[in-house]
């Protein structure tokens, strides 16, 4: 006999699935517009045109997008992370705070974002603890822009991480690194020489690295991991070499060389460098709140980019 499911774990596994950011929309019969943040979007078919969307049955809109003649879906660009927080709250002045505009249909069409449709309502599909809306296209638009992504229970900018590990590997040297948690443990690698602790990367031998190449090798054996966010991007003064590690997960028993520290366990004074220290204290410290940010500058000093953590489809 299967054991039963936990939601809890299940709802983490599908966060892992990465997507866009959208905002749904519709408005109620004296014309008030309501919306909420979605990522639950998905195209359908080109002819007829039609897409779906979910909306879970205890959201109190959900009578008023069963009801109308239709609803537009909004893709949301890296600049309107407010605007995502904003529709996934239950604020009741969520229109007088974001531009918009009605299109033909009536519907709310959110200014400025990656592309938008307007769609009349096709059918209602009962689906669990959610229902599924399809609405036949009519009218849309696009351009071009970066998206804002969803994972993990955060939003995460494209652009933004884009840009860091561009400006990096225009440096005289690059390293690539991963930040690797299972089960409340880092995996750190440990020199038999020196004794020193360092966080698993490559690069450090003057190759040229690549962040398939770092998943690759991390990957031999038993091991199977999972990179799925920029953590940190520096440049070492000293050297001139920049610095770039990302965060995520793994699964399976340490490779030779490296072992699983639980956080309790970390060897703070054999660390290989300051940089170090610092940038694991602050993964400890995020981990702990599930608040991750972005690390820019050098070894020294920098700004720290926080990314938001408010979860995608609430609804009023």
């Amino acid at each position: 006999m299967m054991s039963p499911i936990d939601p809890r774990k299940l709802r983490n596994a599908f966060g892992k699935f990465a997507t866009g950011v959208t905002i749904i929309t519709t408005v109620e019969s004296n014309g008030t517009p309501r919306g909420f943040t979605a990522n639950s979007f998905t195209s359908v078919s080109l002819d007829p045109p039609l897409l779906l969307v979910c909306i879970d049955k205890s959201a109190a809109s959900l009578p008023v997008f069963q009801e109308g003649k239709g609803f537009a879906v909004n893709i949301l660009v890296e600049a309107q992370k407010n605007a995502a927080g904003l529709f996934a709250s239950h604020r009741a002045d969520k229109f007088n705070s974001v531009p918009w505009h009605s299109g033909r249909l009536g519907m709310p069409l959110i200014d400025d974002v990656l592309a938008w449709f307007e769609c009349v309502s096709e059918n209602h599909v009962d689906a669990g603890d959610h229902v599924i809306l399809i609405g036949r296209i009519t009218d849309f638009d696009y351009r071009n822009a970066q998206p804002l992504g969803y994972a993990g229970g955060g939003y995460f900018n494209l652009g933004l991480e884009q840009s860091l590990v561009d400006v990096a590997s225009k440096g005289t040297g690059i390293i690539i690194g991963a930040v690797l948690e299972q089960d409340g443990a880092l995996l750190l690698k440990e020199d038999d020489k020196t004794s020193k602790v360092s966080v698993p990367a490559i690069g450090r031998d003057g190759t040229q690295p690549s962040l398939p190449r770092l998943v690759k090798e991390l990957s031999s054996g038993d091991l199977s991991v999972s990179i799925d966010f920029l953590f940190a991007v520096y440049e070492d003064l000293k050297t001139g070499v920049h610095v770039v590690y990302y965060r995520g997960m793994a699964s399976g028993p340490a490779l030779a060389g490296t072992r699983f520290f639980s956080f309790d366990e970390i060897p703070w004074d054999r660390l290989i460098d300051d940089p170090t220290h610092s940038m694991l204290e602050r993964y400890v410290r995020e981990f702990k709140y599930g608040n991750f940010a972005i690390y820019m500058g050098d070894d020294i000093e920098g700004k720290v980019h926080a990314l938001d953590t408010k979860t995608a489809g609430s609804d009023t």
